[in-house]
């Protein structure tokens, strides 16, 4: 009876034992585990994507066959379409870090009263969508613009002048915080002493400051030419009759319906970014570039010399005046009848009813993808920091891929990824969910990788020594240390995801209409005021995210520029 009765306590005690064991197991190993998880997820979501794209692009009725990239090289239009997309990308991405420069310059370094209206009016695009100089150039300088009208000029801003002026200003934004964040955390001493033993303002910008500026000017470009390549609104409404490949790969899909030339297409934009994404990791491997050794020492504002202040300044105060006039021609828009042709004042734009539930909808999916991002970023930042498993340095540059890859590219590989069993999500709200997740994620783990810096890895390993597990030290310790970076993460992939465009257009479905979406197609059927409306909707919307992240900058010590210390 004794042995029975033992024997019983152990078959009732054995599945607990059992839990308890992959528990343990899992707590010892739960950063690998997390690690294995999230390489999963990005194998499936964005090399997966990627591959059925590349796979798309060799094969057509027959099996394998090269016949779509002979027919790439064997039509003119497709090598112009190329050709004008690099070098929109070569003609934006220099002027564009030049102005960009030169405002963060004077943000920093310029004077007091003047570096916060600045830094207020370049971040201005990003609470709107990037086409918006798209159609405030229309409402400007179109065949019916009102300066067109008003000096009757003959001129046209469709093409590719007028494409590069819109992507210029419109990732002047991205590229001014890459810069400013790492102009802000130079060690002010270096420039005042060399000024001191007599160094000219040019001598200490050419020696000292655009030297120290590397890395930043690096993902600047990065980021510019990435952009400007792939990014499609702008280009698709004032393109003309210029090829480009972005709108082509839209075009191939929404016109004929061609999935293995557009995947065509969608390679020959991967393999400039991809260049230059290891490029940029090549040329910053293994320099040195810090200059802050402890806690930086206040410095008072140092005179700058007539000859860089007034070029400097002058630059800067021509793009944030037109900056604010796109705002202003789009807010005006909004409220006029047919800007430009019948200014009478109407609230039927505004009042649209669609235009409300497409942003209603935009809303619902990018609290979702705010969420998606900001989990799976802080979780990344944490396994990155902390780990120590094989695949660590492969799981990072897999996590900024994701950013790299153009967005055309994106949509086009979960078209093909996602179409059929066992992963049949396209026609859903979880597809654009998750790319838009996966697009704009590294930011929340770049402030979450800060966060994990500032905390030292003495007290994880004191908790664990008192007997503390992996997951309890990380639920008591870690994650409110990093939870900030979460809230972060989680407002800028909301942001962006609410006026993305690029990825989404091929994803999105009738049932879930997007206020970005619902832009472009206004403009694009000529319906200027429509989509002014819409736009300010969406700007207001954004205003008060970015009022949030102005609130969580001061609470946590994030700023929207990173500035590092």
């Amino acid at each position: 009876m004794q042995e029975e009765k033992i024997a019983q306590e152990r078959v009732l005690t054995y599945p607990r034992f059992v839990w308890q064991k992959i528990g343990g197991f899992f707590a010892a190993h739960m950063i690998s585990a997390m690690g294995a998880l999230l390489f999963l997820l990005y194998a499936i979501f964005v090399l997966w994507p990627i591959f059925a794209m590349m796979v798309r692009s060799v094969t057509g009725t027959e099996g394998l066959t090269l016949q779509y990239y002979r027919e790439f090289f064997s039509h003119s239009y497709y090598y112009r379409a190329l050709t004008n997309s690099l070098l929109l990308g070569l003609v934006v991405t220099p002027v564009n870090i030049t102005i960009a420069f030169c405002i963060a310059y004077m943000t920093t370094r310029g004077p007091i009263y003047l570096r916060k209206p600045l830094r207020l009016i370049v971040l201005l695009p990003l609470i709107a969508p990037p086409f918006i100089f798209a159609l405030s150039l229309i409402i400007l300088f179109g065949r019916s613009g009102i300066i067109t009208q008003a000096f009757n000029l003959n001129w046209s801003i469709y093409g590719f002048w007028g494409c590069a002026f819109a992507q210029t200003l419109s990732f002047l934004p991205l590229s001014y915080m890459m810069i400013e964040s790492t102009l802000s955390s130079l060690d002010p001493n270096l420039e005042d002493s060399a000024a001191n033993l007599g160094a000219t303002e040019g001598k200490i910008l050419r020696s000292i400051t655009i030297p120290l500026l590397t890395p930043g000017f690096f993902k600047a470009i990065l980021l510019c030419f990435v952009m400007t390549v792939s990014a499609f609104g702008n280009l698709v409404i004032l393109m003309g009759r210029t090829p480009f490949l972005a709108p082509d790969v839209y075009l191939m899909i929404t016109g004929q319906y061609n999935f293995n030339m557009a995947s065509v297409l969608s390679f020959f934009l991967i393999v400039p970014c991809a260049v230059i994404f290891i490029a940029q990791n090549y040329l910053i491997k293994g320099r040195g570039y810090t200059t802050i050794l402890g806690k930086p020492v206040a410095a008072e504002p140092r005179h700058i010399t007539p000859a860089i202040l007034i070029p400097m300044l002058a630059v800067s105060c021509v793009a944030c005046g037109f900056i604010l006039l796109a705002f202003g021609v789009v807010g005006v828009g909004s409220f006029l009848n047919v800007v430009g042709v019948d200014n009478t004042f109407t609230l039927k734009h505004i009042l649209d009813p669609g235009s409300t539930i497409a942003l209603i909808s935009s809303i619902r999916i990018s609290v979702l993808a705010g969420l998606f991002g900001g989990v799976v970023g802080v979780l990344l930042a944490y396994t990155i920091t902390r780990g120590k498993f094989k695949g660590r340095a492969t799981l990072e540059v897999m996590s900024l891929s994701g950013f790299a890859i153009p967005g055309a590219v994106f949509g086009i590989g979960y078209i093909l990824a996602f179409n059929k069993p066992p992963l049949l999500l396209t026609g859903t709200m979880i597809i654009l969910v998750i790319v838009s997740g996966f697009r704009h994620l590294v930011i929340g783990e770049e402030a979450g990788i800060t966060k994990l810096q500032q905390l030292s890895i003495e007290i994880e390993e004191a908790s664990q020594n008192l007997g503390a597990s992996t997951l309890t030290t990380f639920r008591r310790i870690v994650l409110p240390i990093i939870f900030p970076a979460f809230m972060y993460g989680f407002m800028y992939v909301l942001m962006r995801t609410m006026i993305g465009l690029a990825a989404v257009i091929f994803l999105v479905s009738p049932g879930y209409p997007l206020a970005a979406i619902y832009i472009f197609d206004a403009a694009t059927w000529g319906k200027m005021g429509l989509a002014s409306a819409t736009t300010l909707k969406v700007v207001i919307a954004e205003a008060v995210c970015l009022a949030i992240i102005q609130y969580l900058s001061k609470w946590t010590g994030l700023s929207v520029t990173r500035k590092r210390v």
